[in-house]
């Protein structure tokens, strides 16, 4: 059988499930909202927005911390990673913070920065760096690590030097882990993001379901969800997309 078509019938499969379920009685429409429902909710959202803000404007501001706290977190931390795993002085020096961060909830310290920074965008992107950071930083290190040393020795057998050899070899070869890391990251800021919003948040998509949540709007709840998690799949293919341009060697050496 075809990946898209074993796609397609599971896709399939649970609409005819949510349908039989909503359409006979036996979930409330509260708890589960048939798809007419949900459709003429997104079809008001996108016509009204919500609580005098457009859609696009809640789906924005998601976006937007998600790009600057994961941009940043990845970027610095991806550099963290590198000098790590090529610089063992590095990562004696940044091991322990990384390792205390990397299994930390991020939650656990979202208080502490809503005390230090206030309830605006700068402790939510902050949050969001330090989720991505440790994550990136553990890949790259890992991804210095696992290059193959007989690479290296041929470089160094040709004349490289150190910043060759590091341009050349250890970091092309790294590419694929620090792509694989980026995807990870990525998954725990989005997660982190609408917790955050939904904690100390005034916009954004996961401020929206809270809100329609306290006034029992489920259809408003579900939008969200959906568009939550098509929101994430598509950071996730873009990722893909970028891996395969750069790394599409990946897998054939």
């Amino acid at each position: 059988m075809r990946p898209w078509i074993a796609t397609a019938l599971t896709a399939s499969t649970l609409a005819a499930g949510w349908m039989w379920l909503t359409l006979s009685g036996v979930v409330s429409d509260l708890f589960l909202p048939p798809p007419r429902e949900l459709w003429d909710a997104l079809l008001d959202l996108l016509q009204n927005g919500y609580k005098s803000r457009p859609l696009w404007e809640h789906i924005a501001d998601s976006l937007i911390r998600v790009f600057t706290g994961f941009g940043l977190g990845a970027a610095i931390g991806t550099l963290l990673g590198l000098l790590m795993g090529y610089l063992p002085i590095v990562d004696a020096l940044a091991a322990p913070f990384v390792e205390f961060l990397r299994p930390l909830p991020q939650l656990a310290y979202l208080v502490l920065l809503i005390i230090w920074l206030g309830i605006g965008e700068t402790s939510k992107i902050t949050l969001l760096f330090l989720a991505a950071l440790p994550v990136s930083a553990v890949a790259a290190r890992d991804g210095v690590r696992n290059v193959s040393q007989a690479r290296v020795r041929v470089a160094q057998s040709l004349g490289a030097s150190e910043w060759q050899i590091f341009r050349h070899v250890v970091f092309p070869s790294a590419l694929a882990e620090i792509f694989t890391g980026a995807r990870l990251a990525v998954g725990i800021v989005y997660g982190t993001l609408i917790a955050s919003e939904i904690i100390a948040g005034t916009s954004g998509i996961g401020w929206m379901i809270l809100d329609a949540g306290r006034f029992l709007r489920s259809d408003y709840v579900f939008v969200g969800i959906l568009i939550i998690g098509f929101m994430g799949i598509a950071l996730d293919r873009l990722l893909l997309a970028a891996e395969a341009r750069w790394v599409h060697w990946a897998g054939r050496l």
